[in-house]
């Protein structure tokens, strides 16, 4: 069982991943290419699994991350895979991304420190 660090840690790094796939293109180069669709997908599904699990114990330690909409959107990616809206999994990806990820660092200092 990975430890809730660990889970923030991967959340932290799958997210600025997703970031770095759309960085400088635009919404109709990431449409025409379903390799970077995946891809990134992909890593919004692991934000979302890591994010479900570390949610149960510090949600409410940090209430600026939006761990119900991180659940809901890796649920449809992984369970309503035909409703998958490529514009938002681009918006996510371009603009939320990287500010999960900072928030995420923000979170894991302050539960590291003893």
């Amino acid at each position: 069982m990975r430890s809730i660090i660990a889970r923030l840690t991967d959340a932290r790094n799958y997210a600025r991943e997703a970031a770095a796939y759309v960085d400088h293109i635009g919404l109709a180069e990431f449409s025409a290419d379903s390799l970077r669709q995946h891809a990134v997908s992909f890593c919004l599904v692991v934000v979302g699994e890591a994010c479900t699990e570390a949610a149960k114990g510090l949600a409410e330690r940090a209430p600026e991350i939006p761990w119900a909409k991180i659940r809901g959107m890796r649920n449809i990616l992984v369970h309503e895979y035909w409703q998958i809206d490529e514009e938002i999994v681009y918006n996510v990806a371009r603009d939320d991304a990287e500010l999960l990820a900072a928030s995420l660092d923000r979170l894991l200092e302050e539960i590291q420190v003893p």
